[in-house]
């Protein structure tokens, strides 16, 4: 059996300058702080990063960004950190930050056209907006629908509340959010999980990601607390 067993900086040593990354969590509940703070240590940068939000400021995403790491950002909201309109408006080209604002729903079904290796999908959210510029609208039923992209990443972070040693992976409320969707849409998914267990201690009706998504597990994430 493949040991996935990793320390975090051991876990996200195989990212480099320039990866495109998903990160799980919502207004950083469900991202797993354990990696991200590796990753801000280890201090790659131009890192494009696909996630919800850009976290709050000292958690999830947001150290990522007030590290100066990123240089694109996916994500549907991000408002609740002032980082991101201080680096879209700087006068400094080096530190300016690319933002792709995306509908939330879009977003979601984005990113899981990628882990079903569809071609993208049709949905009528942006017609008639900004959103639209640039996109092929479609008609369907006498209906316009914009085709989007399917998004897919090189690695993906996520938290798991329980997972055992071989990947399987369960979540605990609300930390479940894009955690599922981003671990079948990355070639290489880490999981920062609060507490691991032997393979085959969880029951196989509780997994939500399995295994085979899995690349590697660190242990030691923390409880989500506000």
């Amino acid at each position: 059996m493949i040991n996935k067993l990793k320390t975090a900086y051991e876990a996200i040593e195989l990212i480099p300058d320039g990866a495109v990354v998903m990160v799980g969590g919502f207004m950083a509940c469900g991202t797993p702080e354990i990696l991200i703070d590796a990753l801000v240590e280890k201090n790659v940068r131009n890192l494009t990063i696909i996630c919800n939000d850009a976290g709050v400021p000292g958690r999830g995403v947001g150290k990522l960004l007030a590290n100066g790491q990123i240089k694109t950002l996916i994500a549907s909201h991000v408002g609740l950190n002032p980082e991101v309109a201080q680096r879209m408006n700087t006068e400094v080209a080096d530190d300016r930050l690319e933002c792709v604002l995306v509908p939330q729903g879009t977003l979601a079904e984005r990113i899981r056209a990628g882990g079903a290796g569809l071609g993208g999908i049709l949905t009528p959210t942006g017609i008639g907006t900004l959103v639209a510029e640039g996109k092929q609208v479609i008609n369907m039923g006498g209906k316009d629908y914009l085709l989007e992209s399917p998004l897919k990443a090189d690695f993906a972070l996520i938290r798991g509340s329980l997972t055992d040693k071989s990947g399987n992976t369960t979540y605990n409320g609300t930390t479940r959010n894009f955690n599922p969707l981003m671990a079948t849409a990355a070639n290489y998914v880490i999981v920062g999980s609060c507490e691991i267990v032997e393979t085959g201690e969880i029951d196989p009706n509780n997994v939500v990601t399995s295994a085979i998504f899995v690349d590697a597990v660190v242990g030691g994430e923390q409880p989500w607390q506000i």
